[in-house]
């Protein structure tokens, strides 16, 4: 008799892997009202959240915005900004 292999595939985000999980079981498309924290923030740039709140001390990237306590991004805003900073260059 055959063994079957368990293997596990990983659904990656189009920014990253999350630290929470969220259903995901299969990938899913950004929705560009989407608010994000500063974890989906940092992992769809690719820094730590600590180069995010330097940027904003200092007036560089995306401001974001307080719901009550909690900082947030809009998904369509981190792309946009991202896209401009492409063809900036």
């Amino acid at each position: 008799m055959a063994s079957e292999s368990n293997t596990s595939t990983t659904v990656t985000r189009p920014f990253g892997p999350r630290r929470r999980s969220r259903t995901a079981s299969i990938p899913r498309l950004v929705d560009a009202q989407e608010l994000w924290d500063i974890d989906d923030v940092a992992a769809y740039l690719g820094v730590t959240k600590q180069t995010i709140y330097s940027w904003r001390t200092s007036g560089y990237g995306l401001a974001g915005f307080r719901v009550g306590k909690h900082l947030r991004w809009r998904a369509a805003t981190v792309i946009t900004w991202t896209v401009r900073l492409e063809e900036a260059q």
